[in-house]
């Protein structure tokens, strides 16, 4: 069995009962049909481990202004679809993963995106 990187995050999330799917050396978050973020901790390339939060490009400055300290490389956009990273070796990672994890307890609407298959089944109307 693979260990879970940062499992303090998906104890912190427990109270809003996520999944939690394991695929392509990722743990992935999800809330209903909605991608919250993904934790990573890969050796070969650690240096983007750490708490990835899905978003738009709509939200991400806006959300990236709850990490005061965090570097604009560590915004990410692609399309519509973008990142917040709090990578693991930042010196304010737990800091901010708790902050990350305060505020998708707190249901906010800037964290998460329909996943492929919840676009599918809204799509047909499910």
């Amino acid at each position: 069995m693979t260990r879970d990187p940062f499992p303090f995050v998906l104890d912190e999330l427990q109270p809003i009962r996520p999944t939690v799917k394991r695929a392509f050396g990722l743990t992935y978050v999800y809330l209903d049909e909605k991608l919250l973020c993904c934790l990573r901790d890969s050796e070969k390339l650690p240096a983007t481990n750490g708490l990835w939060l899905f978003t738009t490009t709509e939200h991400v400055d806006s959300l990236a202004r709850e990490f005061p300290d965090l570097p604009r490389r560590n915004l990410w956009r692609s399309g519509r679809n973008a990142w917040v990273v709090l990578a693991s070796r930042f010196e304010y990672f737990e800091e901010y993963a708790f902050k990350a994890c305060e505020l998708m307890l707190n249901g906010d609407r800037r964290i998460g995106r329909l996943s492929r298959a919840g676009t599918r089944l809204k799509a047909l109307n499910f």
